[in-house]
């Protein structure tokens, strides 16, 4: 007998959990001493793609096999993982009871089925008091008519739901979250379901929320009243007729925040101007004042643009900034950086689409002396589409010149420039006198001739 078979069963079936249960299950064919093993394993992760093979057995009659075999008294299930792309959903509902249990830690669920509404849960997984992560992805509806089931999860950290619809009566429930990943689907006007309020418990650390529920023509509210948290990722896509608000509160903990604001085309009119939906963005930038990493995607900068008399937080902590703007403008960017005091990497990315028109800026006229953060800490610079305007190239050499500590100063030109443009501003932004003795000056030529 080989060396590994030797293991105590505790050790062979923790390393049988990190394989795949079809690729545990086929050990058993090894010798004697495998032939039962699997049976105490108390992870199952289950891909039917395993099963597209018309020599195998299929997967409710695999699923249906494992667990009547399995030795589930002694050794319950503590994490289950199924991912399927067609299904039946009866003896799926049938084999997640089986699974549910006071020992289930982690359930992981990435389903498709054609039905309307998909297939909706066993309510027992919303009174599961062991469970710490919960996974649910695809035709998995969160939709039980006009009475939400009871949910009392009180040990569930990580939450990820990439559906349709959901209750807020989920998330109220959940007295520890920690993560939470919420992705709403855009669903036709058939299998919508109408999603007024989300309120994001105060627990939270980390928010993934991508919404693109709200393309459909109702006010809605979102609240972010989340003091601990640490990580945001926000994603919301609207409509030109959307009234949707926003309310946060301050995020004194906030390390990295990613924003991006999506408009449909016909929310701007024929004078750039936008609707007045987004006008809690700029309330949104105060709240992650203390944030160390943060990118502003385009619609979102260009909110910032059009909010009346916005002056710009004063960021004490800010050492990364991402700024994707729909054209380029001084004002506007000398105003960012004197409120970012320590900032050390600055990337600039241009995004001109012919639909946007150019806007004029709103906000106060800044102050005629250096940032102290160009003086002082910042070290790199990316300017991304670079084309060479006066503007631009007149910031260029501001941020040469000032930048007393920058080491590396990278400009990508944009593509559809001729090439002898291209050699005339390499030429021309290098001759350009440096504040920084080691500052490297870079050029990315992303269609070289």
């Amino acid at each position: 007998m080989d060396r590994i078979s030797y293991l105590p069963n505790d050790i062979l079936c923790n390393i049988l959990s990190y394989l795949p249960t079809k690729e545990a299950v086929s050990t058993s064919s090894l010798s004697r001493r495998w032939r039962h093993v699997w049976k105490d394993v108390q992870v199952l992760d289950i891909d039917d793609i395993l099963f597209w093979s018309s020599r195998d057995p299929s997967l409710d009659s695999f699923v249906n096999a494992i667990l009547a075999q399995r030795n589930a008294d002694l050794y319950p299930i503590k994490k289950f993982r199924l991912k399927c792309k067609s299904f039946r959903v009866d003896p799926i509902s049938t084999s997640l009871n089986a699974v549910i249990g006071p020992c289930l830690q982690e359930l992981y669920l990435s389903l498709k089925v054609d039905v309307t509404l998909g297939m909706n849960l066993p309510k027992a997984i919303f009174t599961c008091t062991s469970l710490t992560s919960l996974v649910l992805k695809h035709d998995i509806s969160m939709y039980y008519g006009p009475e939400f089931p009871d949910v009392y999860l009180p040990s569930l950290k990580n939450l990820e739901l990439e559906i349709a619809d959901m209750d807020n009566k989920l998330l109220s429930g959940c007295p520890v979250l920690e993560n939470l990943k919420l992705i709403l689907q855009h669903m036709t006007p058939e299998g919508y379901v109408y999603i007024p309020t989300i309120q994001m418990p105060q627990t939270l650390k980390s928010l993934t929320f991508e919404d693109y529920s709200t393309l459909c023509d109702e006010i809605n509210h979102r609240v972010i009243d989340t003091p601990s948290l640490e990580y945001l990722h926000l994603k919301i896509v609207t409509s030109a007729f959307s009234e949707l608000h926003v309310l946060v509160s301050h995020f004194p903990n906030m390390v990295e925040a990613y924003v991006d604001i999506q408009e449909d085309h016909s929310s701007i009119d024929i004078h750039g101007e936008l609707v007045e939906h987004v006008c809690w963005v700029p309330m949104l930038l105060q709240a992650l004042r203390e944030t160390e990493l943060l990118t502003l995607k385009r619609y979102t900068t260009m909110c910032l643009f059009s909010a009346p008399a916005f002056k710009f937080p004063e960021f004490h902590h800010l050492i990364y900034l991402e700024l994707d703007v729909p054209f380029f403008n001084t004002n506007f960017l000398l105003n960012v950086l004197h409120s970012c005091h320590v900032l050390e990497a600055l990337i600039i990315w241009i995004w001109e689409e012919f639909h946007i028109h150019i806007m004029d800026y709103n906000g106060p006229t800044p102050p005629t002396m250096v940032p102290s953060c160009v003086t002082s800490h910042l070290k790199s610079f990316e300017f991304i589409e670079y084309q060479d305007d006066a503007d631009e190239r007149e910031f260029i050499a501001y941020l040469l010149q000032g930048g007393l500590v920058l080491e590396t100063v990278i400009i990508q030109l944009r593509s559809d420039l001729h090439p002898e443009t291209k050699d005339n501003i390499v030429k021309g932004l290098s001759a350009i006198p440096r504040g920084s003795t080691t500052c490297q000056l870079n050029f990315i030529d992303q269609n070289p001739i």
